[in-house]
């Protein structure tokens, strides 16, 4: 047999041979598994990231929907409507639609129905812009009578009394919104329904694709079959449009949202993974010759030493400290070893805060009602021991939620927070707690306050919070109600009980004209 070259036998070329060989079959195979099975699943990720895309701009469509019903709903459930239907308030037309109500809303109707469906007023704009205000149906000044024929009918057929909304997918893309008139207790039945319809104008769909930074379309489209997926077009390399129907009214149409989306993330997974491929087929012949050698000295040790010292860690334990033959070093395994470090002591760091956090309202600062019901529980518990008496306080912001629809939620947080300082500031001796318990509503334990200090220190926080003066609207200023009731020393007491009493003065101080403070009148003892 006839003996190799001496270049040939040399394990040093067999290997590089070797190599080269399993390199190309590598690429091969890479190749293949980019053309069936990577560019698939990329393709895959677009149209599922079209779809978020598509359910975020209705995400957004759906708040514009929310935001239609919680007018509708306002100004339904307002007893002068419900006068105004009843026939009791003829000046309610004058005071309540003219033009600039409806542009203030945003709305291009407003339509109100007797219980049966029939139209009883009905003000909007026309197409034109012009406004038109009447009794009965649209038509008799000059309006459209479409809509208001399609939502009578339903009205008709038998709605729950209920609000409703719905798309409308006729000439100008609208959203409906429909809900019965009830007086604002709910003491009596509806007596009609009241109908607001917003228009998906440019300026609204331009807004949402501001809000949402996705270029888009809305119109209307006859509904073809169930019309249940999204449709995906490949436009370009670079640019996809995706489309979706949405049910809407009238029968038989569809609302088609149209979104025109960029590809980078495709074209960006897809060059990362082919630049991925050519870097491994380059640089895989030269690596395999030295990491061999230097994996066991410059890697594996020093890892098998980190793994080491992680297994003998003290979970709750932050003294202990990395080594510093790890910390020390400039390399990854250092980088990776500080980062650890820092991790663990950021992580120990973040269980104490977690802690306090569980414990406090986010907005502002003063405790939770977990906290609360535990400090609460103490006190009782010391009181039913006879060491020393309870007082609690409930205070709630007087008209709160008229301040938050006056001048917005921000201003609302901003003035939870003023006051919630203040009453920090009135109630800062050891063992006094005060948590906030509800939207505006906030509760004081003050263990050891006798009996006669608790209303006078209730007045004197009532008195604090005038003083601050914050504006109101339409009220002078920003006042509380406060709610007192207290437990003597050696009396055993029930929180709940303890919580209903304070509520019940704070409902009488409510009921009795505001801006006071009440003490409690009775307790259940136990």
């Amino acid at each position: 047999m006839a003996s190799l070259p001496p270049r040939f036998s040399s394990l040093r070329n067999r290997f590089l041979a070797a190599l080269a060989v399993v390199v190309g079959v590598a690429v091969l195979i890479l190749a293949l598994i980019a053309r069936y099975q990577i560019a698939p699943i990329l393709l895959e990720d677009e149209s599922r990231y079209a779809s978020d895309e598509l359910d975020r701009i209705e995400r957004a469509l759906g708040n514009e929907r929310d935001h239609l019903q919680s007018l509708v709903e306002d100004w339904a459930w307002w007893d002068d409507t419900y006068a105004f239907v009843g026939g009791t308030r003829p000046e309610y037309v004058d005071s309540n639609l003219y033009a600039g109500a409806l542009e203030t809303l945003g709305v291009q109707l407003m339509a109100f129905f007797t219980t049966d469906g029939s139209p009883y007023w009905t003000a909007g704009f026309d197409r034109q812009g012009a406004f038109w205000s009447c009794a009965g149906q649209p038509d008799a000044c000059e309006g459209s009578r479409e809509l208001t024929d399609r939502l009578g009918s339903r009205i008709g057929q038998g709605l729950d009394e209920r609000t409703h909304s719905w798309l409308w997918a006729g000439d100008a893309p609208a959203l409906i919104a429909l809900t019965p008139i009830l007086k604002s207790q709910e003491d009596a039945p509806a007596n009609g329904w009241l109908a607001m319809v917003m228009p998906l104008s440019e300026t609204l769909v331009a807004q949402l694709s501001e809000t949402t930074g996705i270029e888009l379309t809305l119109h209307g489209q006859p509904l073809e079959g169930s019309q249940a997926d999204d449709r995906l077009e490949r436009l370009s390399p670079t640019r996809m449009r995706v489309t979706r129907d949405l049910p809407a009214l009238p029968a038989g149409q569809a609302l088609r949202l149209e979104a025109t989306l960029p590809r980078q993330r495709y074209q960006a997974s897809l060059e990362t993974f082919r630049f991925a491929l050519v870097w491994t087929a380059g640089v895989l012949a030269v690596t395999l010759i030295v990491v061999l050698l230097l994996l066991e000295r410059m890697i594996l040790r020093p890892l098998r030493d980190f793994a080491r010292f992680t297994q003998q860690l003290e979970p709750h334990d932050p003294g202990q400290q990395t080594p510093e033959a790890l910390i020390g070093r400039k390399d990854e395994i250092g980088i990776l070893a500080r980062a650890f470090q820092h991790l663990r002591n950021r992580h120990c760091h973040q269980q104490d805060l977690l802690l306090q956090l569980s414990q406090h309202d986010a907005l502002t600062g003063l405790a939770n009602r977990r906290l609360l019901d535990e400090h609460l529980a103490a006190a009782l518990a010391q009181a039913a021991k006879g060491e020393h008496g309870v007082t609690l306080l409930l205070v709630d912001i007087d008209h709160f939620k008229a301040y938050n629809d006056h001048f917005g939620h921000p201003a609302g947080d901003a003035c939870l927070k003023t006051i919630a300082e203040t009453m920090r500031r009135h109630f800062s001796r050891p063992g006094q707690l005060v948590a906030r318990t509800g939207g505006e509503e906030f509760t004081v334990v003050l263990p050891g306050a006798p009996a006669e200090a608790g209303p006078r220190m209730a007045e004197s926080l009532r008195a604090a919070v005038e003083q601050l003066a914050i504006p109101h609207h339409p009220y002078p200023r920003v006042t509380i109600s406060v709610g007192v009731s207290h437990v003597a020393p050696g009396q055993a007491l029930a929180a709940e009980s303890l919580i209903e009493s304070a509520d019940a003065a704070l409902y009488a101080a409510k009921r009795t004209g505001r801006n006071r403070v009440q003490v409690e009148t009775a307790l259940n003892w136990l």
